[in-house]
Order: structure tokens, then C-alpha cells, then sequence
């Protein structure tokens, strides 16, 4: 695979250090918020189906323990539908 970078084109926006710092420090101080405001009931669920709903963070873990399955799911997955890197290649 082949590099396209050209040394003479300026770095966009998304490539500055201040700004990957800047929108990483949001993200960290916004979800550690989020799971503070969750453990202290903000979000609290006011007739849960289940007693375990009643927790704040429920969701989130739930949320959380999904997608983690959905990923190890997809590598296991992709072992039985994929193909050779050359698959395309041998037609010709």
C-alpha cells in the first residue's frame, strides 16, 4: 500500500496537537461527568422492569458489555467469512 502524503500540504485542523489535547481532555472530563452524574442517580430509572435497572450506571455497563461482545463476535466472524488478501487478484 502506497503513502499519499504530500510533505508540502499543510496539516489540517484535526492534525493539530492543541486540538487532539483540547477534544480529548473534553471527552475525558465529559464521560467521567456522565458516570458521575449515573452513580448519583441523575439518570435513574423511575420504574424499573428488573431491581438491577434501578442502578445508574445499568445502561451504561449494559452499553458497554454489548459492544465488547460485538467485537470479539466480529473477530471470530470474520474468520469464517473472509477471504485470502489475494482472493480478487487470482481472477485474472
Amino acid at each position: 500500500m502506497t503513502d499519499h502524503h504530500n510533505p508540502d500540504e499543510k496539516p489540517g485542523w484535526a492534525d493539530n496537537p492543541t486540538f487532539i489535547r483540547i477534544f480529548l481532555g473534553v471527552l475525558v472530563v465529559s464521560s467521567i461527568g456522565a458516570a458521575l452524574a449515573g452513580f448519583v442517580g441523575a439518570w435513574k430509572n423511575p420504574h424499573p422492569h428488573f431491581d438491577v435497572e434501578g442502578l445508574g450506571v445499568f445502561f451504561a455497563v449494559w452499553g458497554f458489555a454489548a459492544f465488547f461482545f460485538i467485537v470479539l463476535a466480529g473477530q471470530h466472524l470474520r474468520k469464517l467469512v473472509g477471504r485470502k488478501e489475494g482472493y480478487y487478484d487470482e481472477r485474472e
